[in-house]
């Protein structure tokens, strides 16, 4: 829940910072927007001051007469009595601009002999720049484009030409240009106030840059992609990758319908979101630090609660484990109190309830056991003796007489009363009488290995655990084989934290889904001497099981001798331990899950 609550103050504080963020784009553009356009409108004005002082000029009498009689000689009197006279009437204008007059017949007047047209002719250089056709087609307005200008050298100038007509019939009467440095306007543009960082551009209707924030710009052409763009239907608001440094910036511009020009305010994303990120990164902080309290906090009730909580379900735990204990300590939490006082209730009743079950499951596994050594016993009591008698039979006394003290020993082994567990060397002993009545019987046709690990020879096992084994090798595999010598392989080791037993012969063996299907009928307690008159393997792998769990037993598989393999699994105890039938017992009662089948 604490980390959904997060997730969802997380999602709100995205949400919020879009949403702020859009806000402040939309705010941008509609305050940088009115910047432009009051930028526009103060350029149009100083154009409109300049083309009303030249229309005055250009329409002034004097002016009209001088140019309806053209002067036949450069640098006579006329000419410089006209240009005293453009001087005297720009000085009380703007000290600035200049008034250059060509008339009919290419003569030239000036107004300012400091600042002069770069054309100072009227040759074909001047009708061969690009926009003087265009100042024909207007037909008397005023075009306003960049050019160069001469003051000591060449300068960057802003040029205002029209053709000059006669004020009585509008016929023709020459040139006028009005020419103006560049850096009359830094001063109108750094007059605008600003609130974010931007750089500013002007755009003449020929696409030349006019005027720029960054000077090395001035003069040169326009991008033609964004100058394409202003001529069509572009949105006043919009995303731009500028030609010069491939940057992504923001746009807003604003066209002028007197001069044509395009005032244009470039400003990098980042500067319209910084506040928007700023809150962000603030939140982001805030957040974080409710949440590391928050979660200082959860912690601490998280641990004042769920402690004693972890106390008791690993009391419950360990009740498989370590038997069954009460827990008695003071909680502050009366709940918490009230759930101890019924744990501990359920503890007493509950060891009641163990007490009894162990003393009925202890008496009924008692009688169960009696009962499955019980079956081993007519097996092999009934193959010894049928051996002894064949044996008397052939007239071979002395071989009965040791066959027969091999027999009593048998029967005394198996059934001592003193306890169920022995050592595996004692249960190797007497795998060693059982196989000397065999050989009593077969002879030397049968060859037996056996191969113990070292340290193994006092390990504690149950009475009777190798001789079943053996024995079903002879039934079931040997004695089932029509030609050849027999060979059982006996082999005990370590494996795992368990003893493994290994009985394997080179007998008849039986095919692999038979041997699964004998597999799982002894896993299911079907007996395999029913099928024959072999030893119970279903008995002692329930024997096992009942004495040492589920994880251990028999399991049966192909031998590479070419017969049957049986593996039998016991736990691997301590050698020092002593295990009568009582401990035994005891110990299958307090295995839990392990325990008895």
């Amino acid at each position: 829940m604490f980390l959904i609550a997060a997730l969802a103050i997380a999602l709100t504080n995205l949400f919020n910072y879009r949403l702020t963020s859009q806000l402040a784009l939309n705010r941008t553009a509609g305050y940088t927007q009115e910047s432009v356009d009051q930028l526009s409108a103060k350029i149009d004005v100083l154009l409109r001051q300049y083309d009303q002082a030249s229309q005055m000029i250009a329409f002034d009498e004097k002016v009209q007469t001088a140019l309806n009689n053209p002067i036949t000689k450069q640098g006579g009197q006329e000419q410089l009595a006209l240009n005293r006279y453009l001087a005297e009437k720009t000085r009380y204008i703007a000290g600035e601009m200049l008034i250059h007059l060509f008339d009919r017949e290419g003569n030239a007047y000036s107004s300012n002999e400091s600042l002069q047209l770069f054309w100072r002719k009227a040759d074909d250089a001047v009708s061969a720049v690009t926009w003087y056709r265009k100042m024909e087609e207007l037909d008397g307005h005023m075009l306003w484009v960049y050019g160069p200008a001469w003051r000591d050298g060449e300068i960057p100038a802003i040029i205002g030409a029209r053709k000059l007509k006669d004020s009585r019939n509008l016929t023709v009467l020459g040139d006028q240009f009005v020419v103006f440095p560049v850096e009359k306007m830094n001063r109108m543009i750094g007059e605008t106030g600003q609130r974010i960082e931007r750089k500013v551009q002007v755009m003449d209707s020929i696409g030349n840059i006019v005027y720029s924030t960054e000077p090395r710009e001035i003069g040169t052409a326009a991008d033609q992609g964004l100058f394409a763009k202003f001529g069509g239907n572009a949105q006043p608001f919009f995303e731009w990758t500028t030609r010069e440094d491939r940057k992504r910036m923001l746009v807003t511009y604003a066209k002028s319908n007197y001069s044509d020009w395009t005032t244009i305010a470039y400003f990098k994303p980042e500067a319209v979101y910084s506040d928007a990120s700023q809150m962000w990164a603030n939140a982001l902080l805030t957040m974080a630090a409710g949440i590391g309290i928050a979660l200082a906090l959860v912690a601490y009730f998280t641990w004042t609660l769920t402690k004693p909580i972890r106390q008791l379900a690993d009391g419950m735990n360990k009740l498989s484990k370590e038997g069954i204990k009460p827990i008695d300590r003071p909680f502050a939490s009366r709940e918490i109190t009230q759930l101890y006082s019924n744990y501990n209730g359920m503890v007493r009743q509950l060891e009641e309830v163990v007490q009894r079950l162990s003393e009925q499951q202890i008496s009924a596994q008692r009688a169960e056991l009696v009962a499955l050594k019980a079956q081993f016993r007519p097996h092999f009591l009934y193959n010894s003796l049928n051996l002894i008698y064949w044996t008397i039979e052939d007239e071979r006394p002395e071989k009965a007489q040791e066959m027969t003290l091999a027999l009593g020993e048998l029967l005394r082994y198996s059934v001592h009363p003193s306890t169920d567990f022995v050592t595996l060397g004692e249960d190797l002993a007497q795998l060693d009488r059982y196989l000397l009545l065999q050989r009593a019987r077969f002879g030397e046709k049968f060859n037996v290995s056996i191969d113990v690990e070292e340290g193994l020879q006092q390990q504690s096992v149950i009475r009777l655990v190798l001789q079943p084994l053996v024995e079903n090798a002879f039934h079931h595999g040997l004695e089932q084989k029509d030609e050849g010598d027999w060979l059982i392989r006996v082999r005990i080791y370590r494996q795992g934290g368990k003893i493994l037993c290994s009985v394997e012969d080179n007998g008849v063996g039986m095919p692999l889904t038979a041997l699964q299907s004998l597999e799982d009928s002894i896993h299911r307690e079907q007996g395999f001497e029913k099928k024959a008159g072999g030893i119970g393997l279903s008995n002692l792998h329930k024997q096992l099981q009942a004495f040492f769990g589920t994880g251990y037993g028999i399991r049966l598989m192909t031998s590479q001798l070419g017969g049957l393999q049986v593996v039998l699994s016991l736990p691997l105890l301590d050698p020092s331990s002593q295990f009568d039938r009582e401990q035994g017992m005891s110990m299958l009662v307090k295995r839990g899950d392990d325990g008895a089948a």
